[in-house]
């Protein structure tokens, strides 16, 4: 009988040495209870359904392409280098609708409230040597811009305020050195 119990014993661990790795695949793969119940047996589920993907937004040459899409502009993001007819949030529109209450950088706006923090509403710079993605405006449109007033500054499709950042920096050294030389 002792050597049944030490047979038996064996056999329990190499069992558990081989579903430990099944379980611990399952628990990596978020799937530890589907694994389980469908150990062994055929998969007669349908395939399950993807949610289409939208559609990229409209390609645009000129502002006024985007004209019959409610509250979009034609902008270039630093991920696409196609200018299209996009919502004020960089998200294309949903059924030729834009939601986004607020715009970023280069959207079209008739007042600086349009546009998010850091941002102003105002005339372009649109020159011969302006970039492409500014040369879809007319010289009358007001996009947003970055606030270079307040200290931001436009790089790589956005605006930095690294200048304001710098500034902090330096006051909060500035102020450190100054505590310490009062303390001693």
């Amino acid at each position: 009988m002792h050597v049944f119990s030490r047979v038996e014993m064996w056999c329990r661990r190499q069992a558990a040495a081989a579903i430990l790795p099944l379980l611990l695949a399952g628990w990596l793969t978020g799937e530890s209870s589907e694994a389980l119940t469908t150990f062994g047996k055929s998969n007669t589920q349908p395939p399950k359904e993807v949610a289409p993907t939208a559609p990229p937004a409209r390609q645009c040459n000129r502002q006024a392409e985007c004209a019959g899409i409610s509250s979009s502009s034609c902008v270039r993001t630093h991920y696409d280098p196609v200018t299209r007819c996009l919502c004020g949030d960089n998200l294309p529109p949903v059924n030729g609708q834009c939601e986004a209450v607020t715009k970023v950088l280069y959207h079209v706006c008739a007042n600086s409230d349009e546009c998010n923090d850091g941002l102003i509403c105002g005339t372009p710079n649109i020159t011969g040597s302006a970039p492409a993605h500014l040369r879809v405006h007319s010289p009358q449109d007001k996009i947003c811009l970055c606030d270079t007033e307040s200290g931001y500054r436009e790089k790589e499709h956005t605006c930095s305020d690294a200048d304001i950042l710098n500034t902090s920096i330096i006051a909060v050294i500035f102020v450190t050195c100054l505590r310490k030389m009062l303390v001693n």
